[in-house]
């Protein structure tokens, strides 16, 4: 009865804003765009998401040596509970006879979007209450959910996402725990305690989450003045998390240690995450202008620069704003990095807006035709761009790995190969999750005049057949894009792609 009311009240949010109807089309649109892109964003967003989640697990699978690990491995810097996760799903599917490595990630994809979903609208329900305009919240909501990033975001097993999911879940939390003060303390202490424990989780999927907890702190500290037993809950629960991300770091490095600290040490006091680029304080600025749709960015972002400030007392806001501010001070700048944020984007440009002086808001009510007009141009520059996202792995290797994971299991154990292949993997490190067990091989001499009697594949880079292959009709079987895009100058530079062909020379020929 009580989850039926839950639904009720969830749905009942969406109709005050969107109307049943309304509601409805919304709803659909969200399952759908969010259950494509885990579909077809296959492969990772950046090799971190790979080779120190997945990877990790795999070596404690025993399919994976601790030599062929990242860097990051024998530094002792990163945490051990995403990769315990990964351990435990791909045992699960193991179990279940689910060996094939794409299945196992598109779960996990799936259980990142479902999550995300929920914890999204949660978001969404509490900090919109500032809120009273209707159109404001439709378009926060909108934002939330549909925003072209949005869905890709959502699906990824990353420490990002993650830990931007369960920082949003603890901010939620902490917005109950203030709200139940002290009509109820003890359901205060508990909502206080959950919001610890949550805290914990999105700090051990990501270190610097640790900024907008400041953040939070701040704001419970000095803007609510929150009572010192929502503290001592908050804190207790968050060392019990640390006690237990302990024992998992004891599991995957074989002994005690402290990764946060290492983490540190490795990162800001030796500088290696400088090594891999530094970058000046506003590039943070375009990572939020590509990702709130140019050039419409340009408003939004002025919009969050003043309406923050006006805002200032919001919990949102002492959420986002630290965590944007260090990342400008931090050297090393990834885009990935302000991805946590999209938990929050929508219901930070509303309450921003919100926030305006009255006057301000008249005038651009005044404006309405206009305003409508600007609005109808971003929604569909933004469902476009939603389209073509949700639509394509999110890197092109993956493509070739499925290909011949496929070939494997039909009995093909060597594809030779005509030029190296590009890719993007670490020089110190080797994949064995994706590993399909056919041996890429350097085409043999006189291999392509003697073709005629056998069958064999044969990997090149590019999409025109080589004058050598074409001679021996060697048919493509396999590229990583269509014919049609990759021939386009403007996509090899703007996606900066390389594409992936594997002829056949058939033996019947």
């Amino acid at each position: 009865m009580r989850g039926g009311n839950l639904i009720r009240s969830r749905w009942a949010f969406l109709t005050s804003i969107w109307g049943e109807s309304g509601a409805r089309l919304f709803a659909v649109a969200v399952v759908v765009s969010h259950a494509v892109a885990a579909w077809f964003n296959a492969g990772f967003l950046s090799a971190d998401e790979h080779y120190q989640i997945i990877e990790f697990a795999q070596y404690k699978l025993g399919r994976q040596s601790a030599a062929a690990l990242a860097w990051e491995f024998p530094a002792q810097m990163r945490p051990a509970l995403q990769p315990w996760l990964a351990a435990m799903a791909i045992r699960l599917h193991h179990a279940l006879g689910a060996t094939s490595p794409f299945t196992i990630a598109f779960s996990l994809r799936l259980l990142s979007t479902i999550i995300a979903t929920i914890v999204t609208l949660e978001v969404c329900i509490r900090c919109l209450r500032p809120v009273r305009s209707r159109v404001l919240r439709q378009a926060a909501v909108f934002l939330a959910f549909l925003l072209w990033i949005a869905p890709t975001a959502h699906g990824r097993f990353s420490s990002e996402n993650w830990g931007g999911m369960w920082l949003a879940v603890a901010v939620c939390l902490v917005i109950d725990a203030v709200d139940a003060w002290p009509a109820d303390r003890r359901r205060s202490i508990l909502y206080a305690a959950a919001a610890g424990a949550a805290w914990g989780l999105a700090f051990y999927f990501r270190f610097q989450i640790a900024v907008a907890m400041a953040g939070v702190g701040v704001w419970l500290l000095f803007i609510k003045r929150a009572p010192p037993a929502l503290f001592a809950a908050l804190a207790i629960a968050f060392a019990a998390v640390c006690g237990v991300n302990a024992v998992l770091e004891h599991w995957l490095y074989g002994g005690w240690t402290f990764s946060p600290l290492n983490y540190v040490r490795v990162n800001l006091i030796e500088g290696k995450s400088a090594a891999y680029g530094m970058a000046p304080w506003w590039l943070v600025a375009v990572y939020l202008f590509v990702a709130l749709v140019p050039p419409f960015s340009f408003a939004l972002i002025a919009l969050l620069v003043i309406g923050s400030w006006r805002a200032r007392r919001d919990i949102v806001v002492w959420t986002a704003v630290p965590f944007i501010a260090v990342h400008m001070l931090v050297a090393h700048k990834e885009p990935r990095f302000v991805m946590p944020l999209m938990y929050f984007v929508g219901p930070w440009l509303a309450i921003c807006a919100a926030a305006l002086p009255d006057h301000v808001a008249a005038t651009l009510t005044r404006w309405r035709r206009p305003l409508v007009a600007v609005a109808v141009a971003f929604c569909a520059v933004d469902l476009f761009a939603l389209c073509v996202a949700i639509s394509l792995p999110v890197n092109d290797r993956i493509a070739l790995d499925r290909w011949l994971w496929d070939q494997r299991q039909r009995g093909v154990q060597v594809v030779y190969t005509l030029s190296p292949r590009k890719t993007a993997v670490p020089v110190n490190v080797t994949n064995s999750f994706y590993e399909s067990g056919v041996a890429l091989t350097p085409l043999p001499a006189g291999a392509v005049s003697a073709a005629h009697r056998t069958e064999m594949f044969v990997y090149y880079s590019g999409v025109a057949v080589p004058p050598t292959l074409a001679q021996a009709h060697c048919k493509p079987v396999f590229r990583t894009y269509p014919t049609w895009l990759t021939e386009s100058a403007l996509f090899e530079r703007a996606a900066e792609v390389e594409t992936d062909t594997v002829c056949r020379m058939d033996s019947s020929r």
